[in-house]
């Protein structure tokens, strides 16, 4: 078939009367099926079916070419279904109230759970060292961990590796756990 001879309302697979819109849906409906570098048209006139395609969007798509389109090959006005103008694009807007009104929801939560909430209870002592722990030391000069009420040897620094030494100013004690070494700040 010719060039001039075609019918790219066809070819796109839409009504002489479609609209923009439409067009451009069939086109890329189109497209997605049978360009030559889709899995679904890896066939060797995928590239003949993509360009007419192209042409009859091409053409279509202009409103001076689709008139002349037209006329030429109808020898008629057709004319166009704009019942469906595009939607105006609208901008969402920010919930600046919506966020504020969590945010303080939020705030409020936390400062009545705080004036619900006891005091502080220290924690007990659970045998492992870390730093803050304080600490007594056991006949075999090993550290174990005490609560910082009761009298007690000092607090850990750090703990170290075996292999590392600890800073000058603190002294140095076996975990009993074997853990590794704990810095101690003896109590004066």
């Amino acid at each position: 078939m010719s060039q001039q001879n075609q019918n790219y309302y066809a070819v796109l697979g839409v009504s002489p009367t479609a609209s923009m819109e439409q067009l451009r849906a069939a086109y890329r409906d189109k497209v997605r099926i049978i360009h030559p570098d889709s899995a679904v048209a890896a066939s060797p006139i995928a590239s003949l079916q993509m360009a007419e395609v192209v042409r009859a969007w091409s053409t279509l798509s202009n409103a001076d070419l689709r008139h002349a389109y037209d006329a030429d090959f109808f020898g008629a006005e057709i004319e166009i279904d704009d019942s469906f103008p595009p939607a105006p694009i609208v901008r969402g807007r920010f919930p600046k109230g919506l966020i504020g009104s969590i945010l303080a929801i939020g705030v409020v939560g936390v400062l009545v759970l705080d004036v619900l909430s006891g005091p502080a209870v220290p924690a007990k002592p659970d045998g492992l060292l870390q730093a803050g722990s304080c600490i007594a030391v056991d006949s075999n000069r090993l550290a174990v961990e005490v609560e910082c009420g009761v009298d007690h040897y000092g607090v850990v620094r750090q703990l170290i590796g075996f292999d590392m030494t600890c800073p000058s100013d603190t002294e140095s004690i076996r975990d009993r756990q074997g853990m590794g070494q704990a810095c101690v700040v003896p109590s004066q």
